[in-house]
């Protein structure tokens, strides 16, 4: 039986066998730095070399350096693609809000807005549904004279209610608890799993409310809480700056 003080001795060995391999490693290392044409002048040390491998067995140094290659190679190849598909989809949503801008100034009334609104999100954003909530006010009444799908005009105190199920930042992504499905989409027609809500004001951050406008998806990742909402809030402001001659 190994006694306490052979135990110490020999973690006292292998410290200080360790702390000799450290010192030996660091003075090859700064070698090596210091000649980089060492193994230019010794090639046949990259064959002779071999450096543990633990599915392959051990391998040249040349091999290792290839396999490195090849993962760093793979590497920048994935991220170069990531790079790529942000690119496309930035350049979609400038086209997309680019086309809404345009449809936007040709509409001719309110229900003309607010049906390319529900269209451009449903066909371009591949929403699953979309709500528009306006403010209730004499000129939206008079211009407004037709009941259009997915569009609720409020009151001023079931509008107030509303601030319940938002943030008073101008764009909420996050999942669609029962509250907000009541409050927005009580009539739809799929599985809610994750909502956006846009808040609809005139311009400036105190400026009064216009209303909201709530998209809704089945998939649960859509509308993430961590996303980037630069597009919906752009999104909002152009239906905002549309909307406010009504108001």
């Amino acid at each position: 039986m190994i006694s306490n003080k052979q135990r110490a001795y020999a973690d006292n060995q292998h410290f200080d066998y360790i702390e000799k391999v450290a010192e030996q490693d660091g003075q090859v290392v700064a070698y090596l730095r210091s000649s980089p044409d060492f193994f230019s002048r010794n090639p046949q040390l990259l064959m002779e070399i071999e450096v543990p491998h633990y599915e392959r067995g051990a391998v040249s140094l040349v091999e290792k350096r290839m396999a490195l290659h090849r993962e760093q190679y793979d590497d920048l190849r994935e991220r170069l693609s990531e790079i790529v598909d942000v690119a496309h989809r930035n350049d979609y949503l400038a086209d997309l809000l680019h086309e809404y801008s345009m449809s936007l100034i040709g509409a001719e009334s309110i229900a003309d807005v607010l049906e390319i609104t529900r269209t451009t999100l449903i066909t371009r954003l591949n929403c699953s549904e979309s709500k528009t909530v306006i403010l209730r006010n004499e000129v939206v009444e008079l211009c407004l004279d037709e009941d259009i799908d997915n569009v609720v005009v409020a009151d001023a105190t079931d509008y107030v209610s509303l601030a319940d199920c938002h943030v008073r930042s101008s764009v909420y992504c996050g999942p669609a608890t029962p509250a907000r499905i009541a409050r927005f989409f009580n009539d739809a027609q799929t599985d809610i799993r994750s909502v956006a809500i846009i808040r609809l004001q005139h311009r400036g951050s105190n400026a009064p409310d216009i209303g909201y406008l709530a998209l809704a998806s089945d998939d649960k990742k859509r509308f993430a809480p961590h996303m980037a909402t630069d597009f919906l809030q752009r999104f909002g402001e152009l239906l905002s700056a549309r909307l406010a001659v009504f108001y």
